[in-house]
């Protein structure tokens, strides 16, 4: 035993380089994996925290299912209020606004996810009914009156001190409405519900909320306080129940929890492609072991023969080599768990963000630390267990004698074929896939390892033409040792196959990198070209209604203001499926003089202008690439999307190009979106300025 671990630290030992380099991509893995673990679980609990903290004492949220402008009806609020087992609703109304004076006019704020980063975040409240639901912690100044229709205004007292605010003064703020002016008379700690949108958060009173956004009797959100005699779990659950049954599907009654669940979920596609990542790395890493294995395999031949001439069995053999993939991999797993701590702090930073909110990682799960170093440990071991069984089946006499040219093994004489059928079917995968798009993604993964297995069992039947074609260039740049080298490389076929397989690798995933980038980045701006057109681009934190655009069509030089607007809606799928997708509206007349749709297909014998009309028309959507592929639709097919009234089909009058929410776009007029959605206000304004301004 003390033999056998002398011989697994003598070889990793002799060999630090290629041990090295080999290690790399197993800490790579790891750490991919561990770090996407730590920043998705302390995502999800920092957003579940603040939902948590800001709701306070409420034990359950009422919300507009449809999450739209409608809001809650304040009727509701009476019902709920009178409910068995409620002690108290508290209702509240969003107000998304913003200082007159607090961006430059060159600035525009980023979305992400769907959330506006920026801006101030006011909630109308009953003061008298909120408190007992959440507490304000006030650190100078009073917090507001009974009176909701005062024009008060308590803010986080880090946001007043960074942007210079002063108690008593009154401050202009910029809603959906126009702007309006308040008066500071206190301030808050920015804690509990002042943790709200980094701090830029403020209370008004409810009817001044409602007057600001031009939504009367409206409410965005209602927290519910149980009695203390139902403040179990399960009476809690069956408040919730009975609740959501009477209110009906209109409206949705959640823990207070679920609203950062909905938020995190709409980071499920970056996950995905952090993970298909750390999958690549744990690939490359795999590959990378297999080489250093197998070479040590081939140089250490002589070696194992002579232990096996001395009583070593050939399972000692295997378990020998086994040991050293095992020290490596676990050396490997090691590093990567402290790289993965380090890249989780970043990604934390990057999920922040994304998510307008600070997320920071209180602790490290042991279940992804252990799940990572087994990853990483089994990966190393899957990778070293064919080199191992190939030096267990080393005889002892093969391996003493003065050998000449040893005789090839069916992998390398036969196993071309086996590459040639995989380059076949990867380019078939490849360039002739009819699967849906799901399967498409499966098995464009399976097509890339297939086209590194079958360039790698290529190598060896190739081997000798290569070296006929460069063996006169050779020689003539190294003289006789080149030559003799160049011979070298025919003879040692496996070491050559290895040694090429993995430069290769290496080589092919930076062009699939470098391709994947440019042709992604082409794409992107043809598509920003045509989708945002025009020459100014301006996007707001608060809804923008028709009396605004009016009056920027109105001013000197300016051309023609196309609105935007995107709502997340629901639609049923041909296979009758309910699922979630974007419904961008427009007004076809204006938008096409600002900008212009990129058409893929439309109907035979017709051209975009008869689309662009046929759009005008009504009760007919443009559908994105990406929704006509996954669910094989085409130009005069039917569509069901959910709306106010409930169920309605729409006529598909043409397929366009649109990378907005992945893809999963359906086009439709304004006119539709105001009959069938009840919506009104844009999110979004294109303009089109005279030539010469």
């Amino acid at each position: 035993m003390k033999l056998a671990r002398l011989l697994t630290l003598r070889s990793i030992l002799a060999r630090p380089v290629r041990m090295l380099l080999s290690t790399i991509g197993i800490v790579l893995g790891v750490a991919s994996i561990l770090a996407i673990g730590i920043t998705n679980q302390s995502a999800l609990r920092s957003v579940n925290r603040l939902f948590e903290e800001t709701s306070g004492k409420a034990s359950l949220v009422v919300i507009s299912s449809d999450n739209q402008d409608e809001g809650v009806d304040l009727d509701v609020l009476f019902a709920v209020s009178k409910f068995q087992g409620v002690a108290v609703a508290v209702p509240s109304l969003h107000v998304a606004a913003l200082l007159a004076d607090e961006a430059p006019p060159s600035e525009i704020a980023i979305s992400m996810l769907g959330m506006n980063l920026g801006g101030l975040t006011l909630y109308g409240i009953d003061p008298k009914l909120d408190q007992a639901a959440r507490e304000y912690n006030l650190v100078d100044g009073r917090f507001l009156t009974g009176d909701l229709d005062a024009r008060e205004l308590v803010l986080v007292n880090s946001f007043a001190e960074k942007n210079e605010l002063e108690l008593d003064d009154w401050i202009e703020v910029v809603t959906e409405a126009g702007s309006e002016e308040l008066r500071l008379v206190g301030l808050i700690a920015q804690e509990g519900p002042g943790r709200l949108n980094n701090g830029a958060f403020g209370v008004i009173p409810l009817e001044t909320a409602q007057d600001f956004s031009d939504r009367p009797d409206v409410l965005d959100q209602i927290d519910v306080v149980v009695n203390p005699e139902h403040n179990s779990s399960t009476s809690i659950e069956s408040i919730k129940t009975n609740l959501q049954t009477q209110l009906g599907e209109e409206y949705s009654v959640i823990y207070p929890a679920a609203q950062g669940e909905r938020m995190t979920q709409m980071l499920g596609n970056y996950q995905i492609g952090l993970n298909f990542m750390s999958g690549m790395a744990l690939f490359v890493g795999a590959f990378l072991i297999y080489n250093a294995f197998s070479m040590s395999v081939i140089e250490r031949t002589r070696e194992m023969g002579m232990l096996r001439t001395i009583g070593m069995t050939r399972s000692q053999v295997v378990r020998q080599v086994l040991t050293e993939a095992l020290a490596l991999g676990l050396i490997g797993a090691l590093l990567g768990v402290a790289l993965g701590i380090l890249l989780a702090v970043g990604l934390a930073n990057l999920m922040g963000l994304l998510l307008s909110q600070e997320v920071g990682i209180d602790q490290i799960p042991p279940n992804l630390v252990i799940w990572s170093i087994l990853v990483g440990i089994l990966v190393t071991l899957a990778a070293a267990t064919i080199p191992a069984w190939q030096a267990g089946r080393i005889s002892p006499m093969e391996a003493v004698q003065i050998r000449g040219r040893s005789k090839d093994s069916w992998i390398l004489r036969y196993g071309w074929w086996v590459g040639l059928a995989l380059l076949l079917v990867a380019g078939f995968l490849l360039f002739w896939n009819p699967f849906p798009e799901d399967t498409q993604f499966r098995l464009g993964s399976v097509a890339v390892v297939a086209l590194f297995l079958g360039g790698t069992l290529i190598i060896p039947a190739s081997v000798a033409l290569w070296q006929r074609v460069m063996r006169l260039t050779i020689w003539g740049v190294y003289g006789n040792s080149g030559q003799i080298g160049s011979l070298n490389v025919k003879r040692s076929k496996l070491r050559t196959t290895l040694t090429v397989a993995a430069l290769m690798v290496g080589v092919a995933m930076m062009i699939v990198v470098w391709g994947m980038t440019e042709s992604f980045k082409g794409d992107l701006v043809s598509w920003l070209d045509g989708y945002i057109g025009g020459d100014i681009y301006i996007s707001s934190k608060v809804k923008m209604r028709r009396l605004l655009w009016g009056r920027l069509a109105a001013i000197e030089g300016v051309n023609s203001v196309s609105p935007v607007r995107y709502l997340e809606i629901e639609w049923q799928t041909p296979d009758k499926r309910r699922e979630d997708v974007t419904f961008m509206a427009v007004e076809p007349a204006a938008y096409d003089r600002v900008t212009s749709f990129l058409f893929s297909r439309i109907p035979e014998n017709g051209d975009p202008l008869q689309a662009m009309m046929a759009l005008a028309e009504g009760n007919t959507v443009f559908i994105s690439t990406v929704v006509a592929e996954k669910y094989d639709l085409e130009p005069g097919d039917t569509i069901t999307l959910m709306t106010k009234f409930g169920e309605h089909e729409f006529k598909i009058a043409a397929v366009v190009v649109d990378y907005y929410n992945q893809g999963l776009v359906i086009d439709g007029s304004w006119q539709d979106m105001e009959r069938y959605f009840r919506v009104k206000a844009a999110n979004m304004l294109l303009v089109k300025v005279q030539p010469g301004y």
